[in-house]
């Protein structure tokens, strides 16, 4: 039996202390092999590719080592098998003893799938990622001002920088608890990993009286280095998304500090949480590359609608966005413009604009279609209608008083311009030309 859980943080290296130490290299006569070789990406992306796929295709013997293993080895470690995020949050609510402040990190997992529960049961919940900057504005405001920090050598940067057994006893625990989904866990040795760009996990690993480590069923894999080789992906693939992200805080936005949160006397808990909660339906052959997905949110860099999407309750990705409708928690996917974008940006390669596809086709499968499909999936039904009265069609597309009651029924905003109708159609003009 091992005496406590492994817990590992990767932090990002400063580009700029990688490149002083570069130049004095240089400078000091050291040859070229001191010096990290660049790592070809398409390396990166085939060899991700396979730990992902090696993962989804033993997931059963993988949850079951890890169970079995913390069990073995760390019996202290208060281990729950969430079907879904609803029982996710009942345990959580029943463990809580009295604690009513939830912190959680940026995870999707918690911040998309556990965080509205969590808020409707009675937590106050801080996500603690979003005080760890200050901005005044975005200084990047679209893909176009990025650096694009994929071209260059970023695996190095990336490296494990705090390595903690189980939670330390310490004089600065407070009464709340941490609620955070981790970027991989090892079946064999259960080591965790975290990715961290501030300190605010690290932070909540030392404070929190009870600690909750949320363990999406994709984020397990067979070994600590394959782990750790997912956690540096998730680094080198996202940190474009995460300086889309950095702007100024929405207002409301809670720190725990404003809370004035109470020390604690108690001694620290730690909790593991296996949450499926969707995951293992996607497994079936339509949408099994979903499961590939390693959070990055790389799609999100090029999407052309993603500024749509700032008041949503959860954290925007266009794998996300699919997410919600597949849950049952969006009701539509129709505003995605099928641009690829989220495809070409992808490390693994998944196809989100052709699953996007797969899902409407699934949906309008099972139910009837709405007018509104009915209507706008006809455009020659509606030019054959519009065509022989072209000038009053026009008129009226064109009238406020039309394009309000439109709006609602067929879904088309009032401002956007629609094309004109012509009396006189291409067939007709053929035929007279021709």
């Amino acid at each position: 039996m091992d005496k406590d859980l492994p817990i590992w943080i990767l932090e990002p290296e400063l580009t700029e202390k990688r490149d002083s130490s570069a130049r004095k290299l240089f400078e000091g006569g050291q040859r070229t092999p001191h010096i990290p070789e660049t790592i070809s990406i398409y390396d990166i992306k085939r060899r991700i590719r396979a730990v992902r796929e090696y993962a989804r295709n033993n997931l059963d013997m993988f949850v079951a080592e890890l169970k079995n293993n913390l069990k073995q080895k760390y019996p202290q470690v208060k281990v729950k098998s969430a079907q879904d995020s609803t029982e996710a949050v009942e345990y959580i609510t029943r463990v809580s003893d009295g604690l009513n402040v939830v912190s959680i990190n940026n995870s999707s997992i918690v911040a998309q799938e556990l965080r509205p529960e969590l808020t409707a049961t009675g937590f106050t919940v801080v996500n603690s990622y979003l005080n760890e900057f200050d901005v005044e504005k975005r200084s990047i405001l679209d893909y176009w001002d990025l650096p694009r920090l994929s071209d260059k050598n970023l695996l190095g940067t990336f490296e494990v920088s705090i390595k903690t057994a189980g939670l330390d006893p310490t004089n600065d625990t407070k009464k709340y608890l941490a609620v955070l989904g981790v970027n991989a866990i090892s079946a064999e040795d259960c080591t965790v990993f975290f990715l961290e760009h501030f300190s605010n996990i690290h932070n909540d690993l030392r404070q929190a009286e009870k600690v909750l480590l949320v363990v999406g069923l994709d984020k397990i894999v067979k070994d600590r280095k394959d782990a750790i080789f997912q956690t540096k992906c998730m680094g080198i693939f996202g940190m474009e998304s995460a300086l889309l992200g950095i702007g100024p805080k929405s207002e409301g936005t809670l720190s725990l500090d404003e809370l004035g949160l109470l020390p604690s006397d108690k001694s620290r808990e730690l909790h593991v949480i296996i949450l499926d909660n969707g995951r293992s339906n996607l497994l079936q052959v339509k949408y099994e590359d979903l499961f590939l997905c390693i959070g990055c949110r790389a799609c999100n860099q090029h999407c052309p609608i993603q500024h749509s999407f700032t008041n949503v309750d959860y954290i925007w990705t266009p794998r996300n966005f699919l997410n919600q409708f597949l849950s049952g928690r969006s009701d539509s996917i129709d505003v995605c413009l099928h641009c690829e974008a989220c495809r070409m940006e992808c490390p693994l390669d998944i196809d989100l604009p052709h699953l996007m596809w797969q899902a409407k086709m699934d949906y309008v499968n099972k139910r009837s279609p709405s007018f509104y499909h009915r209507i706008l999936g006809r455009p020659e039904l509606l030019a054959r209608l519009g065509t022989p009265l072209a000038p009053l069609a026009n008129l009226l597309m064109n009238n406020g008083l039309i394009r309000s009651p439109m709006e609602i029924i067929t879904g088309i905003d009032r401002k956007a311009t629609l094309p004109k109708f012509h009396s006189r159609t291409f067939k007709k003009w053929f035929r007279k030309n021709a």
